[in-house]
């Protein structure tokens, strides 16, 4: 199956194009399959039962991407986000208080917020992940199913579901391996309800349906704690249907003509696959176009990552990530493609590619695929997205952070050689934001205590004496020339061009292996009297951050 071909066999397949144009493969299907009904309503979902992560956040994404497509195209499309916090608690986190066992099988909406700040547990996820969005250019319709459960929205879909509970069983029952159940068909068929009921007195689901009178509208259930007790679901909605059938009843609800899902959604006998079989056979709907996407998780050594795990949420990718490159490593993938998120000494690499690829996407002969991918990054129907004016490489500025211990004035002298023409200190450094924030915030957050650079106090004579007498004398001329070439290129030109000197070689000759390996002794040699070990930042602007006068002290002492 392509990346984005839909799996409902009743809608149209888009035709293949080339990688990377996902996003109007899946539009074009969408509106094939559609027809003339509108709005379009493209639906995400979501449960705010701890840390929404990055995997997550590709479910709300790829809706994103194919709903801005189709309203580029001119069509009126709504984005329709559910919080699927009428879920039950399952387990307590292991950052939790154990004491909030107690609420284990209640609504994630109606248990409060383990540190008091929020009005619960599902609000305090639900708003940092909004706000995530916010800063991508993301803005849905955001909808709580507590709220709708509660207000009574899906009566009728309840409704239905109870007075057909026994096709809706025989549905499922397809999809069942036999052998891996503990009862008899038969008897778990006569025992099937499809709604889940929170006990009114505890508020936990720890109930078992046993009758619905459909001429008084009443359900009857049994609480194990609080014994057998019934309401009128038209007076009040205590409970949800279990998930295999409120997927399909809220696309017809909602009229949803697209929706994603993550791999268990999309394996054979999946949540998808019944939905097909329940939407149309029990709701009278179809089911809508839909894509399964790819894993996203994060990689790389940082010395969060024990708390992190892989659950880092968009807020956290965002106080390193730039909005425009976030969005940009999810769009440029195939949507059934995974992909990991790099933030270790490797996050640099990302920032360089994306640099690479902007350069090429605004280059005169750039094809409409790559055009496409860069305007989708840096916009959206609601604004632009936040990215760097001027593309200094993120290795500068988190290396010159790290050099200077966050100090700002010194960060901004140090790219001020880096860059043509720089301008004042203020404008420079609007212009290189947020990746300045970025940077100076991984390392604040995410270097390693052990890849964190520590400049020497002081000379240090006993390296020094170690140095034989030919690189003894190349740190002398090179301590001797820097006030004459304080520059980026003026210290580059010195520091590779002072073992030329100590060989005889002219300053243009071209490089040999005896060259080569005379310019990475020297380097050592540097690096040694400079931070005490054999590798670091590049030396010219490990000068420039430590200034003239430390240079010359650290390196021979005077």
């Amino acid at each position: 199956m392509s990346d984005v071909e839909t799996q409902n066999p009743r809608a149209p397949k888009a035709k293949a194009q080339k990688t990377g144009d996902w996003v109007l493969q899946a539009a074009d299907t969408v509106l094939s399959f559609v027809g003339d009904k509108r709005p379009i309503v493209c639906a995400s979902g979501i449960s705010p039962s701890g840390a929404i992560h990055l995997g997550n956040l590709r479910e709300v994404m790829t809706t994103h991407l194919v709903a801005e497509e189709l309203r580029r195209r001119g069509h009126e499309v709504i984005h329709h986000h559910s919080w699927d916090d009428f879920d039950r608690l399952r387990k307590v986190p292991a950052n939790i208080d154990p004491s909030f066992a107690q609420h284990i099988g209640r609504p994630i909406a109606e248990i409060p917020d383990p540190w008091g700040e929020y009005d619960s547990w599902a609000t305090r996820f639900i708003t940092e992940f909004e706000e995530a969005c916010g800063r991508l250019g993301i803005k849905p319709r955001w909808v709580r199913q507590s709220k709708m459960y509660r207000a009574g929205a899906y009566v009728e879909g309840i409704r239905i579901a109870l007075r057909r509970r026994l096709e809706i069983f025989d549905i499922l029952a397809k999809y069942q391996t036999e052998k891996l159940q503990d009862k008899p068909l038969e008897e778990r068929r006569a025992e099937y309800w499809p709604f889940q009921v929170y006990c009114e007195v505890c508020n936990k689901d720890s109930t078992q349906v046993t009758a619905y009178d459909e001429a008084a509208d009443t359900v009857t259930y049994r609480c194990v704690e609080h014994g057998e007790r019934s309401f009128v679901l038209g007076e009040r909605c205590p409970g949800k249907l279990v998930w295999k059938v409120d997927w399909p009843m809220r696309w017809a609800y909602e009229g949803v003509v697209f929706e994603p899902g993550g791999e268990d959604h999309s394996t054979p006998g999946g949540s998808y696959t019944v939905g097909c079989d329940l939407a149309p056979m029990i709701y009278g709907a179809k089911a809508p176009c839909y894509v399964g996407y790819g894993f996203v998780g994060m990689a790389g050594r940082t010395k969060i990552s024990s708390s992190a795990g892989t659950n880092a949420t968009p807020e956290f990718a965002l106080r390193f990530i730039e909005p425009a490159l976030l969005r940009w490593l999810y769009i440029r993938r195939a949507v059934g493609t995974k992909f990991t998120i790099e933030f270790g000494s490797e996050i640099w690499r990302a920032y360089d590619e994306w640099d690479a690829f902007c350069e090429k996407a605004r280059a005169d002969d750039a094809d409409e695929v790559t055009r496409g991918i860069l305007q989708r990054s840096l916009a959206t129907s609601a604004g632009p997205v936040a990215q760097v004016k001027r593309a200094v490489p993120f290795r500068l500025l988190w290396s010159s952070a790290d050099m200077t211990e966050g100090r700002l004035d010194q960060i901004l002298r140090i790219v001020a050689h880096h860059v043509e023409d720089p301008p004042d200190a203020a404008t420079l450094e609007a212009e290189i934001q947020p990746r300045l924030a970025c940077a100076m915030g991984w390392v604040e957050n995410c270097l390693p205590e052990d890849e964190r650079l520590s400049v020497r106090a002081d000379f240090d004579a006993e390296s020094h004496a170690a140095l034989d007498p030919q690189t003894a004398q190349g740190v002398a001329l090179l301590a001797e020339r820097l006030a004459d070439h304080w520059s980026l290129a003026g210290l580059t030109e010195q520091v590779y061009g002072v073992p030329k000197d100590l060989l005889g070689l002219p300053r243009d000759v071209k490089p040999t292996p005896e060259l080569q390996a005379a310019q990475r002794a020297f380097f050592k040699a540097l690096y040694t009297l400079i931070l005490g070990k054999e590798t670091g930042p590049r030396l010219p602007t490990l000068f420039l951050s430590l200034g003239l006068e430390r240079t010359r002290r650290l390196l021979i002492g005077a």
